[in-house]
């Protein structure tokens, strides 16, 4: 496997078609997915870093800057969707994933939902509804929840805890980078909320855009705190031995809406982070709360249905 350069980040190109090994684009490229992948078992870390560098090859190819013929954007997409759907590649991380997809049975629709997500990012983007929102989150984010299902083989009645922990943190993301996407032209809060004139004029920095926004991000936060909720309840769907990872990467990530809230308009300028020792106070509560968690336990795992009504016709078309 080809290392990746010190500072480098590889273009999409490199990662579709790059022979990269996938546990340094983890390493490199996804570190609090990275911090939490470092508490589970060394084969289900092997797994879940191709799956990464799938989804982050994907997820690449919405900000590349545009190219010609095979290298843009979206010929990448369709290169990546074509070799899914069983036609010759010569993408090693493509070919990667269908073994993984066949051992674990991961259906590839999952993949092509998420494939179908990137694709919205290519043009400008405006966003009118929360359910539109719900949507798209459900196809970038709670779809590589549901193929991590497969992978960690948890009990199907946690899919439903697995798509809002997706969703809430996509929606984590979105607050984290307003004024980032407003420059590309991207707006993801909903215009039943704030009017997207006002998000793209952020860089006027004037007191009334800006107020209008936080609001905004502030109505958005609330929402993924549900999410986050609900997600949290279905924790003991996982096996013991991954639960502390993916209760740390959710608690790390829910933890990037309190350093907004701390500042909302700093926020709104500066991408918020939290910092590497909270990181790792986080990731030893996980491991100290899953060493408390022996037996799967109950009955706290009543899915709120209600959660799921934006995005109910996708589940059932891509699972």
């Amino acid at each position: 496997m080809k290392p990746i350069g010190h500072g480098h980040h590889p273009s999409p190109y490199e990662q579709v078609f790059g022979e990269l090994d996938p546990q340094e684009v983890l390493q490199r490229c996804g570190r609090t997915f990275y911090t939490a992948s470092l508490v589970m078992p060394s084969g289900v870390r092997q797994d879940l870093a191709v799956l990464y560098a799938l989804c982050r090859a994907i997820d690449d190819c919405a900000d590349a800057a545009d190219g010609a013929g095979k290298r843009s954007p979206a010929c990448l997409l369709d290169q990546i969707a074509s070799g899914l759907n069983g036609e010759h590649t010569r993408s090693p991380i493509v070919n990667a994933f269908r073994s993984l997809a066949e051992r674990h049975g991961i259906p590839i629709a999952l993949a092509q939902q998420l494939i179908e997500g990137v694709r919205f990012d290519l043009d400008a983007v405006r966003i009118e509804t929360v359910d539109e929102l719900l949507r798209y989150s459900y196809r970038v984010a709670s779809t590589v929840g549901l193929m991590m299902c497969r992978i960690l083989d948890v009990e199907p009645e946690g899919d439903s805890f697995a798509i809002d922990l997706g969703i809430a943190m996509q929606l984590t993301n979105i607050a984290r980078d307003v004024a980032e996407d407003a420059r590309a032209d991207r707006v993801y809060l909903p215009a039943e909320w704030v009017d997207s004139k006002r998000v793209l004029a952020l860089n006027n920095d004037t007191e009334a855009e800006t107020a209008g926004v936080c609001e905004a991000v502030e109505r958005l936060l609330v929402m993924a705190d549900r999410y986050y909720a609900s997600a949290e309840l279905g924790m003991h769907y996982l096996p013991i031995a991954v639960r502390a990872g993916i209760r740390s990467a959710a608690w790390n990530y829910h933890a990037i809406g309190s350093v907004i809230r701390r500042d909302p308009v700093r926020a709104l300028h500066e991408r918020a982070r939290t910092s590497g020792l909270g990181k790792s106070l986080r990731t030893a509560a996980a491991l100290w709360a899953a060493s408390l968690e022996s037996l799967p336990l109950g009955p706290s795992d009543v899915h709120d249905e209600s959660l799921h009504r934006a995005v109910r016709t996708l589940r059932f078309v891509s699972t």
